[in-house]
């Protein structure tokens, strides 16, 4: 009887590792019947969803525009990490002369289409010294705005935001345009112009367009730093984002938003992440990309 138990103790973690496994089993074909239940579900009912399904048999996009906002809320160290993780994002397409890209910075001194400047529009170079010479050190030149006459210089400093996305979205239908901005609009001292609604709904019959945004927190400095500023760009850059998701759960716009982070150690990985699944280069990049959209729009779809 004393063997007979001393075997049947040992055979105890035996059968707790057995239970383990087929409770693991169990919670792995739940998880799969789930999803088998709520795609059809989810696609039945969000249009954002569905247009993302109907993505993944999409060519790959080899047309993209890059928007840069160089205005004061704009942290000069996470602009200068985004020039960085850019150039060497684009350097992976060296060689590939299908590829095209067209970069713009808005938010230069001034009003209308004086705060927006081409900064280069090319065909992917076909090898690294010409990359260097016509892409990489173009896009290290970029810095943030500033008076040029000094303290008597009364030109306005603004964001333009709803200017720019009004005048780019037109000239993009079916493109992949990427934007790096706090998404804080401010017409002050110009003309103002409202959310440009129609032009987004536009720009969205042609499904093969998308928009992504890569938005820092607002950066608040010298004069300009009151203690009630940073919560009233805070809650304008909330509005702006609540706007866009609304179009996006609605099925007239593809937009997507990525908060980059504040702190300096985790920046540069995640705007390289970011940046790989923006501009996809292998097929690899492709579909993690259409399958991260997809996750994306149900995350969103759960949190409401």
């Amino acid at each position: 009887m004393t063997r007979y138990k001393f075997y049947q103790k040992k055979a105890q973690p035996e059968n707790r590792v057995s239970g383990i496994c087929w409770f693991l089993t169990g919670a792995f074909w739940f998880l799969v019947l789930a999803l088998l239940v709520s795609i059809p579900a989810l696609y039945f009912t969000k249009k954002d969803f569905a247009a993302e399904v109907r993505q993944v048999r999409q060519p790959q996009p080899n047309q993209f525009f890059i928007g840069i906002d160089v205005s004061q809320t704009i942290e000069p160290d996470i602009l200068s990490d985004f020039e960085d993780s850019l150039i060497s994002r684009l350097q992976s397409f060296i060689g590939q002369e299908e590829v095209s890209y067209h970069i713009s910075v808005f938010g230069l001194p001034g009003c209308g289409e004086e705060t927006i400047a081409t900064l280069l529009s090319t065909q992917s170079p076909k090898d690294l010294a010409s990359f260097t010479r016509r892409v990489a050190k173009r896009i290290e030149k970029i810095s943030i705005s500033n008076r040029v006459g000094g303290e008597e210089d009364t030109t306005p400093l603004t964001t333009p935001l709803f200017y720019f996305l009004e005048k780019i979205l037109e000239e993009r239908a079916g493109q992949r345009v990427i934007i790096f901005s706090d998404l804080v609009n401010d017409d002050g001292g110009c003309q103002e112009h409202s959310f440009p609604f129609e032009t987004i709904e536009r720009y969205g019959l042609h499904r093969g367009g998308q928009i992504i945004f890569l938005y820092p927190t607002p950066h608040v400095t010298g004069e300009y730093d009151t203690p009630d500023l940073p919560e009233k760009l805070m809650k304008r850059q909330k509005r702006f984002i609540t706007s866009m998701y609304k179009l996006s759960k609605q099925g007239k716009v593809r937009a997507f938003f990525y908060h980059i982070p504040d702190d300096p150690q985790k920046r540069v990985t995640f705007l390289k992440s970011q940046l790989q699944r923006a501009v996809p280069a292998t097929v690899f990049e492709i579909v993690w990309e259409r399958v991260s959209k997809m996750i994306d729009t149900i995350i969103v779809a759960v949190r409401g």
